[in-house]
């Protein structure tokens, strides 16, 4: 790699730039929502455009010690989408990358670098969901939340393997083990015991420039990889009772004098984070906070208590069948893109891709949703609102 001092310049200012633009409030608030997320580990300190300080004092040398430090062969990965011929792909691979090799690359390290790199990676990825579950998440410790249903729903999850609180309390994130140079200081928050015996971390952001009271509640969880239908099953069934859940939500935003503004109840699997986000978003009126609260969490209650009716059920069940039948008929109209986005996300989370211009998710999907009850997916509402 080459790195031109004129162009290192151009880079710089175009970055510190940047970053005048998108200091908004509404950034800032939502640093503070991922700072507390990820409160134990690194990515509590780490966002897109990164610290002025360093960016102010990057010298050439350290761009490129940086670049052939993680830039290199045996850190890559290689997705090709299209309509191609797979041994020819492979022949013009092997021609055009077959010459580069780790050892070539780490060469060009610096020689203190070289004897201190194989420790370093090492101690990052220690006990982190890096190591224990895919080589694609980060390296990073989470605590994860955890109850009997993570043990029960057909032995998925493998919790052996996954860093408790205690441990992260006791090591956790190498970079969070003592001051650094350069870095901001991240305190631990403090937890605090529910009724019911969770274990919850508060933190309050205020400033002169918010309007609205907003309160986010996030539990992250593992991450289950989709590869039998039983798992998707269990996947389908949580969209289903998430549908419903927001429906819900839906109509009591609306009215002539609604209590909250905007309402949200989620859960996705983020690879970049390497967990699964269950998340509660709900805006309002600064002097309607608690009325907001006590009905949003009534309905998350009422729906994790005595789930579905039936009429939701078939509802919601042909909701995501129509959805995986207009995904089936675009088949190989479908922008390469998106289809690389959707299979490197499936990779790095351990699914089964299947392709949709085969109809074998379809397939899939319409095995499975004639084989679920109302039981499951009010098992899965649940899991999900508890």
């Amino acid at each position: 790699a080459k790195s031109e001092t004129s162009r290192l310049e151009k880079e710089r200012q175009a970055v510190l730039s940047e970053m005048t633009m998108v200091n908004t409030i509404e950034y800032r608030v939502e640093c503070q929502i991922l700072a507390t997320l990820h409160r134990e580990n690194r990515l509590a300190k780490r966002f897109p455009i990164g610290k002025e300080v360093l960016i102010k004092n990057w010298k050439q040398r350290d761009v490129l010690t940086w670049h052939r430090t993680h830039y290199r062969p045996d850190n890559v990965l290689l997705y090709i989408v299209g309509d191609v011929d797979v041994n020819d792909t492979i022949k013009v691979i092997t021609e055009k990358f077959g010459h580069l090799d780790s050892a070539k690359s780490g060469k060009y390290l610096l020689n203190d670098a070289q004897d201190d790199a194989y420790d370093l990676a090492e101690a990052i990825s220690e006990n982190t969901v890096k190591a224990t579950q895919s080589w694609h998440f980060p390296p990073a410790v989470h605590n994860f939340y955890l109850d009997e249903n993570d043990h029960q729903t057909g032995g998925h999850i493998n919790t052996d393997d996954v860093a408790n609180i205690d441990d992260v309390s006791v090591g956790g994130d190498v970079q969070l083990q003592g001051p650094w140079p350069l870095d901001e200081k991240v305190n631990k928050l403090s937890e605090h015991t529910t009724i019911n015996g969770s274990k919850v971390r508060a933190h309050i952001f205020k400033h002169e420039l918010l309007q609205n009271f907003s309160l986010h509640l996030f539990a992250k969880r593992i991450i289950e990889p989709v590869t039998t239908l039983g798992a998707l099953k269990r996947s389908l069934a949580r969209r289903v009772a998430l549908a419903a859940l927001q429906i819900r939500l839906n109509v009591n935003s609306r009215g002539a004098d609604p209590a909250f503004t905007f309402v949200e109840f989620n859960q996705l699997d983020s690879p970049r984070e390497g967990c699964a986000v269950c998340s509660l978003d709900l805006t309002s009126e600064p002097h309607r906070w608690k009325e907001a609260i006590i009905k949003c969490t009534s309905e998350i209650h009422r729906l994790g208590k005595f789930g579905l009716t039936n009429s939701e059920f078939d509802r919601y069940k042909e909701a995501i069948l129509a959805d995986a039948a207009q995904l089936a008929a675009q088949g190989d109209t479908l922008a390469h893109g998106d289809v690389l986005n959707f299979l490197m996300e499936g990779v790095a989370c351990g699914h089964t891709v299947m392709d949709a211009s085969d109809s074998g998710n379809l397939i899939a999907t319409e095995v499975a949703l004639a084989n679920m009850t109302l039981a499951e997916v009010n098992e899965q509402a649940a899991y999900l609102c508890k």
